[in-house]
């Protein structure tokens, strides 16, 4: 059975909060995974739903953005729904949450060849980038799940009056059970300039500044020591690790680690993530033409990208100005040589600092 694809194979069944322990914000929303979300489904099965609820707890409404990262063999696709107004999304979205909402996780698996899938979700307040909640979601088409185990503990914050020339620390990470297994570890680092950081294996000294897979034998405790590097100055600084069983990519956890250096003691202000425009492309399934619509919180100028479904460059519009609030723009569904491109996948993407945007779109014929 095979667990990798693009990069690595990864699922949940695991929801983490993660809240900053200097930040004096009151929590503004909660979000509720299913409560099974992996499952095992036959070859043939067209569609998976799993269904999970964004609960705004401020009277005054929140955003929050959606961020999904799929790993899904080729094949596969997927999109996220927002049940109250029957829109889905095929890219990352940032969406406003009132009171309480659900959304729906559907999986589109390759009806014949067997094969494991799984998206990751995260969803972060706007108001407070460091409210951030994970879950991930897992389907075996065709394919049995493989029981699997592993326990850490690991969430941490480390408070620095003064300026240190390294930050410590440490985790242990134990497979309880009578199997073999390894772990994949993906780091994601919010660093501000200048500072860098790794993990490492204590038993063996090695240490990475990206993705690792790490054995774990049967019974066996693996410490991990996690290194921040950083430069003079009052300053917050934040790394993720997520960690993921081989055996069962349903085995998730996230651990997350801060650093307030020097004065720092909240949420700091130049602690952000990218921004991602909420868009969608109509009509979809489309034959001639289709209208991609954005909403945008300000005026960017951005390049549009069409890819095919192997990831090749179709068409590209360039320098666009396209404005606050929603808008469209309109692909006629032919390459950079005014060929018509025929039926199949295709994926937009819009490029434009401080924004981005992507989607999915399919042309019959």
């Amino acid at each position: 059975m095979t667990f990798r694809h693009i990069g690595a194979a990864v699922a949940a069944v695991l929801v983490f909060c993660t809240v900053a322990v200097g930040s004096v914000q009151a929590r503004d929303f909660s979000f509720t995974c299913n409560t099974d979300p992996s499952v095992e489904i036959t070859l043939g099965t067209p569609i998976v739903e799993f269904a999970t609820e964004i609960e705004n707890l401020n009277a005054f409404g929140d955003s929050v953005e959606i961020t999904v990262t799929p790993y899904l063999p080729d094949g596969w696709f997927w999109q996220v729904c927002q049940v109250s107004s029957g829109v889905c999304y095929f890219a990352d979205v940032t969406v406003f949450v009132e009171d309480t909402d659900e959304f729906r996780v559907d999986f589109f698996p390759n009806t014949g060849t067997p094969g494991v899938g799984n998206i990751q979700i995260e969803v972060r307040s706007k108001a407070d980038p460091l409210e951030v909640y994970h879950c991930s979601y897992a389907v075996f088409n065709g394919e049995s799940e493989v029981d699997a185990q592993f326990d850490i503990s690991c969430i941490d914050t480390i408070y620095s009056p003064t300026e240190e020339t390294l930050y410590e620390f440490f985790a242990d990470l134990t497979n309880p059970t009578a199997f073999d297994d390894s772990v994949t570890i993906v780091p994601e680092n919010f660093f501000p300039a200048g500072w860098f950081g790794q993990f490492c294996q204590t038993s063996t000294g090695i240490c990475y500044f990206g993705e690792a897979t790490i054995e774990l034998p049967a019974g066996f405790t693996e410490t991990l020591r996690v290194d921040f590097f950083p430069q003079p100055g009052d300053d917050f600084a934040q790394t993720q690790l997520a960690v993921f069983s081989t055996n069962n990519p349903s085995e998730y956890t996230r651990c997350v680690y801060n650093v307030y250096q020097g004065a720092t003691t909240d949420t700091p202000d130049g602690f952000q993530v990218p921004s991602t425009a909420s868009s969608f492309a109509a009509p979809n399934p489309f034959r001639s033409g289709t209208a991609i619509s954005f909403q945008l919180d300000q005026d960017v100028e951005a390049d549009l990208t069409i890819y095919n479904a192997d990831g090749r460059e179709v068409r590209r519009l360039r320098d666009l100005r396209i404005p606050s609030g929603e808008s469209n723009v309109t692909w006629d569904g032919q390459d950079a040589a005014g060929n018509h491109t025929p039926a199949g996948v295709y994926f937009y993407r819009l490029e434009g600092a401080p924004v981005e945007a992507k989607g999915l779109m399919v042309k019959s014929n």
